[in-house]
């Protein structure tokens, strides 16, 4: 039977039927293909703050909201959202029940992935001149759901994953560049950020975070002056780029808090805190509580949660999501 003028919620719904043949843990399921992950929330979250890592994050089942600047955008069923770099976001899963659960497909890549396929294929982008905010939420074209359930069936077979998965994913890349919001993901994904000399102060200041950076030394790196990289990094990042690197700190340190045995002068030091009493004032400023109560309030959420929904707020966390 042909699946040609299949509607978009006919293969969302295909989709779910897929992801229930998959396991998780802690909301996570890592599927064997190394670029793709589902997440699962079984009930709606607080408001998180995390980094979304470059890649595109197609809903299948729920609601989420994404909070940008003073901007607020909620997005379901067959809508994505996408970045090319170590965005920033705050956000919660809005709608999500045990019935019916939020139920997302992850792909990660990265520009020069794009710029393969781009090039490979001829594509051209609109010429635009204004920086956007590095994450953007779109609607997901039925081509790129099509595809999208092709990897989902091949993931379930890992030798001919091994050998296809990257061949679809370049086609994932190819019909996300595409379709009919395809101009405007080429623009945010790939002319602006590398063009601007953004990604590479991006990924300065995310590979060197543990140091004291300066605002001349990331300017260097991404080749423009401070004030210019001031402009253009926050109009990516929404942050400034010693803002954006103590997020990057806070986060890692939660990260380690909640996973390793480890106390709390420890996580401050080897994030790159030379003050613990800074490290502290600042951890509570970020998520609301100091670092030993907000360890110990995840903790005893998770005692009194499913396994399913214990760590659903930290989904957030652990794929930038």
């Amino acid at each position: 039977m042909s699946r040609q003028n299949d509607e978009p919620s006919v293969v969302v719904q295909r989709l779910l039927h897929l992801c229930g043949a998959y396991s998780f843990s802690r909301g996570i399921c890592e599927t064997g293909i190394s670029f793709l992950s589902l997440l699962k929330a079984e009930r709606p979250t607080t408001i998180q703050y995390g980094f979304f890592n470059p890649g595109i994050c197609v809903v299948l089942q729920g609601n989420k909201t994404l909070i940008v600047r003073n901007n607020t955008y909620n997005y379901g069923a067959g809508d994505y959202i996408a970045s090319n770099l170590d965005m920033p976001i705050k956000g919660q899963i809005s709608q999500a029940t045990q019935k019916a659960p939020y139920i997302a497909i992850r792909i990660a890549f990265t520009t020069d992935e794009i710029a393969s396929v781009a090039l490979d294929a001829k594509l051209k982008a609109l010429a635009e001149n204004q920086l956007t905010e590095g994450a953007f939420i779109g609607k997901t074209g039925v081509e790129v759901l099509h595809v999208l359930e092709r990897l989902l069936q091949l993931a379930t077979d890992r030798e001919a994953a091994d050998f296809l998965a990257f061949g679809v994913k370049r086609e994932l890349i190819y019909r996300l560049l595409t379709d009919e919001g395809g101009a405007r993901f080429y623009n945010n994904m790939l002319l602006h950020h590398d063009a601007a000399g953004i990604s590479k102060a991006i990924h300065y200041v995310k590979t060197n975070y543990v140091r004291n950076l300066t605002v001349e030394e990331i300017a260097q790196v991404g080749g423009m002056s401070p004030s210019t990289l001031h402009h253009k990094f926050k109009a990516v990042t929404t942050l400034s780029p010693i803002q954006y690197q103590k997020q990057l700190r806070l986060q890692e340190a939660r990260r380690i808090l909640l996973s390793d045995d480890i106390d709390v002068t420890s996580a401050a030091l080897d994030v790159g805190y030379e003050s613990v009493t800074q490290f502290n004032r600042e951890y509570k400023r970020f998520f609301g509580l100091p670092p030993l109560k907000d360890i110990r309030t995840i903790g005893n959420q998770a005692k009194g949660s499913s396994h399913e929904s214990a760590y659903a707020d930290n989904i957030l966390i652990d794929l930038g999501l």
